[in-house]
């Protein structure tokens, strides 16, 4: 029911609407995720760690009830931006549901349309000379400072999945919901995710579907942005070195293939089309404390760490600057609560 309505609409989106596709309208559900995530270079489609935010790689995980609630502070580029990720797990008769709520927020944005002196090179307006009105800073020209004017972007995700059986083949189904405001513009959209999962003795597999058939943006100006679909494959493994789990080795891959993700990192691209590969090993001592190390679909080197308590985890991830160096480091600090403990907790100090 919830695939036709969303064909439906977007059928009609593309026949009444001016259709824009572009590569990252949707970019805020891959890289807003959990530390343990990010530290892994989000390689951790077929990787179910049993916490509710691992559904945003997978819409079949986690395969468990689970009680945690996870929150993730995510701060990127010297902090321009700061996104919160809120997860939890809800419970109707037998089945699970996994939502994932997302804020994205950037301030203070410098709108300088309005700000060029646009006279060309002779400094005066309406002569007509080379230079004029062609909207770049010639020799001779200059912003006007006091006409610089600020604005905001405020994004809001939902993230929902569960598991269903289509065709006596069990599957998990994603349901995301995006509004955003940008400046004085706002947009609404809606997408979804399918996800598989199969173990086969040690190994791991999983196998996801994303924008099917496509995921839409429908702007308050009438203007509609359309993402493509992507397919990514993963596998898993876990390798016991000692007895009793006293280290344990988890390594992952991921490949994706992307009409709507191409950048100049890619392993291959031709025109929309990209294929890129992800990487990531944990190394868990004792089920306590655990060591991360993944490369991303930007081919950068991530990194984290996490210590487990009976019903607390804290999660740290680092990604480096971009390539060049131009832009700062990103840090991610989640906090896994299991939700009985903490009320309990709640109530005994209220008590």
């Amino acid at each position: 029911m919830i695939c036709k309505l969303f064909l439906y609409i977007f059928i009609l989106c593309n026949l009444f609407g001016n259709v824009n596709w572009v590569n990252y309208g949707w970019e805020i559900f891959e890289y807003v995720s959990e530390a343990r995530t990010a530290s892994l270079g989000n390689a951790t489609v077929a990787y179910n760690f049993n916490h509710p935010s691992s559904s945003l790689s997978n819409p079949y995980f986690p395969l468990l009830s689970t009680q945690k609630i996870s929150l993730t502070h995510q701060s990127r580029f010297a902090g321009l931006v700061n996104s919160e990720l809120a997860s939890v797990q809800l419970k109707k008769e037998e089945r699970l549901i996994n939502i994932n709520l997302i804020f994205e927020g950037i301030s203070n944005i410098p709108d300088t349309r309005s700000a060029l002196l646009d006279w060309g090179f002779d400094g005066q307006y309406g002569n007509n000379d080379i230079g004029e009105s062609n909207g770049i800073i010639d020799d001779g020209e200059r912003l006007d400072h006091s006409k610089i004017t600020f604005f905001n972007q405020r994004r809001f995700g939902l993230h929902g999945t569960s598991n269903f059986t289509v065709r006596n083949i069990p599957v998990g189904i994603g349901l995301k919901i995006l509004s955003s405001f940008l400046g004085d513009q706002n947009a609404i959209g809606i997408g979804l995710d399918f996800g598989f999962y199969k173990s086969i003795k040690s190994s791991n597999f999983g196998f996801v579907i994303k924008n099917i058939p496509a995921s839409g943006m429908l702007w308050s100006n009438g203007n509609i942005e359309g993402t493509g679909p992507s397919i990514e494959i993963g596998f898993h493994q876990s390798f016991d070195i000692f007895n009793e789990k006293s280290l344990s080795l988890n390594p992952m891959s991921s490949l994706i293939f992307s009409t709507s993700g191409r950048h100049l990192n890619s392993l291959y691209y031709n025109d929309r089309f990209s294929i890129d590969i992800l990487f990531g090993l944990e190394a868990i001592y004792k089920e306590k404390i655990m060591l991360r190390l993944g490369q991303n679909f930007l081919y950068q080197l991530a990194g984290g760490i996490g210590f487990e308590w009976n019903n607390l985890v804290i999660d740290y991830a680092f990604l480096p600057s971009s390539l060049n160096g131009i832009f700062a480091n990103h840090h991610l600090i989640s906090l896994s609560i299991n939700l009985d403990w903490l009320v309990a907790k709640i109530k005994e100090n209220k008590n």
